[in-house]
């Protein structure tokens, strides 16, 4: 079935209905509320009304002028997710502005497929451009390009929507262990990221979507591909690090998170006093500056000017360079207030930017929990949804190294489809409900955490095991533990290429705008820059 959604004006009319009437053998209808979807079908939004999907059902919002905002796209694109999941194939086309690109990230996280026009084709580049920009383009082609993608894909395996054939699917997956220890050898070889920890069934399912995408059936003939595709490759690993998020995803969560433990963290603290907060797998930065407008309200509420300070990491650099941007399409409004966005955001024609003030308290930076050490002292970690993506004795491990990166009485904040598991001796509980637990003493912990190592040799074995674990001794934790409470800030550099921060930087150093770099004398401050040279 095609449904298509076209931002228009509610006081303009619409003739695309009869336009394409004369374009196809196929049904052309005009929405009307509460319609069943048909096979060879096509549906046309009503002018000035937003569309949605529910249980193969179109429904129809309420008149755009009464939402205040215009966001047909974006509305659509979710219900699509939530509705068909993987299934949920979207198509951006002609147009101006960014509408789409926001609804485009809950098809990605899905395990759907997005395409964006070819902009170099497209009258008004402006919504393909944005969809590209943001990382959620599976495909950028020509408009005649785009019917052979599409049935391709469709007639592919990975698209069966019955919950058995998936299982037979990655069960005749599972079936060439071989192959798919190679591609992940390949994936880490070429990316130097690691997904031997991941779920296996989790991996299956998104290397099938790639297979859909590239119209190949096995994995001998997909690890071919990876061999001689460098680019492939990297596709591969942006697919596999599943990127959901949002501002305040889960409101119920973040108001719990309010009371339970920012509103008693800032009573507890006097003014200038820090609060220290890192949330791991942050994508985009969503997620950080969520928490970073929570505890600005809180300190405002409580009269007090705290140091925050939140370190936000992942391990895919393009979501890092737009977190640190700090620049969002105009779907965010359905997820932010009308008081936040005009509170903590500057705002353009089409796109939202978070404002300095809020931008310099959080420091995004590369981070593989199963991979690098973890920070240390800090009063909050926020570990939503990356645990259900790993084998059970990653979990464990990751959780171990949580328990470390907390103060004493530090709160832990997982998804609501996590658990600690085997580390429930770890965390005592705060809400069940919303997975939020506190830091238990060390003293009812004796086991010390096994602090990652990430050895060069092993890195570049294409078919060698993972890098493994190394457990600390006493001695070199208390010697961690002293350096970060008394060594000065520093840089460690290789030809004024940066390989190592200790301490906060902030005061000495800022990213400039465009491409990331590593470069020490591109982000020391001006002044600072022949004395560091």
């Amino acid at each position: 079935a095609y449904i298509v959604i076209q931002h228009l004006s509610p006081e303009h009319g619409s003739l695309m209905a009869e336009i394409l009437g004369r374009c196809t053998k196929m049904p052309v209808r005009q929405i009307e509320d509460g319609m069943r979807v048909e096979p060879n079908h096509v549906y046309v939004i009503r002018p000035g009304r937003t569309v949605t999907l529910e249980s193969g059902a179109l429904h129809l919002g309420e008149p755009l002028e009464k939402r205040g905002h215009r966001r047909p796209v974006d509305d659509f694109f979710r219900s699509l997710a939530r509705e068909q999941a993987e299934a949920a194939i979207a198509v951006v086309l002609s147009g101006t502005g960014t509408n789409g690109t926001a609804g485009a990230q809950a098809i990605k996280a899905a395990g759907g497929l997005c395409i964006a026009q070819d902009p170099a084709t497209a009258e008004f580049p402006g919504m393909p451009d944005s969809l590209i920009h943001a990382g959620y383009a599976d495909q950028v082609l020509k408009t005649e390009d785009i019917p052979a993608v599409l049935q391709r894909y469709a007639q592919h395996p990975y698209l069966e929507l019955n919950p058995s054939g998936h299982a037979r699917a990655v069960q005749k997956l599972e079936q060439h262990r071989q192959q798919l220890t190679e591609i992940l050898a390949i994936v880490r070889a070429r990316t130097e990221h690691d997904f031997i920890p991941y779920k296996t069934g989790t991996v299956l399912r998104r290397i099938q979507r790639r297979l859909g995408l590239l119209g190949i059936n096995t994995l001998e003939q997909y690890g071919e591909r990876l061999r001689g595709d460098a680019a492939e490759a990297a596709a591969l690993a942006n697919d596999l690090m599943i990127n959901v998020t949002g501002f305040f995803r889960d409101p119920d969560v973040w108001e719990a998170l309010r009371e339970a433990v920012v509103r008693p963290l800032v009573q507890e603290r006097e003014t200038r006093e820090p609060i220290r907060a890192w949330v791991t797998a942050c994508a985009s930065g969503e997620e950080p500056y969520s928490l970073a407008m929570l505890i600005a309200e809180e300190a405002e509420r409580a009269g007090k000017s705290l140091e925050v300070k939140i370190f936000a990491t992942d391990t895919a650099d393009k979501s890092l360079a737009l977190a640190r941007a700090g620049v969002y399409p105009g779907g965010i409004e359905g997820d932010l207030s009308a008081e936040r966005l005009d509170r903590f955001f500057d705002k353009t024609e089409h796109t939202y930017r978070i404002k300095k003030a809020l931008r310099d308290q959080v420091v995004f930076a590369p981070q593989d929990v199963l991979r690098d050490p973890p920070f240390s002292r800090v009063d909050i970690v926020a570990c939503r949804n990356l645990l259900i993506y790993l084998e059970p004795e990653a979990q464990r491990r990751t959780l171990t190294l949580l328990h470390f990166a907390l103060r004493e009485g530090g709160y832990l904040i997982l998804g609501n489809a996590e658990s600690l598991g085997h580390a429930e001796t770890l965390f005592e509980v705060v809400s069940k409900r919303w997975r939020i637990y506190r830091r238990r003493p060390s003293a009812e912990n004796r086991e010390l955490p096994v602090l990652p190592s990430r050895p060069s040799a092993v890195r570049k074995n294409l078919h060698g095991p993972a890098s493994p674990a190394v457990r600390a001794s006493e001695g070199m934790t208390i010697q961690a533990a002293l350096l970060e409470a008394l060594a000065p800030t520093a840089v460690v550099d290789a030809n004024e290429r940066v390989v190592y921060f200790h301490g906060d930087a902030a005061p000495f150093l800022k990213l400039p705008a465009g491409e990331i770099t590593q470069n020490l004398l591109e982000m020391v401050q001006a002044s600072l820059r022949p004395a560091t040279r």
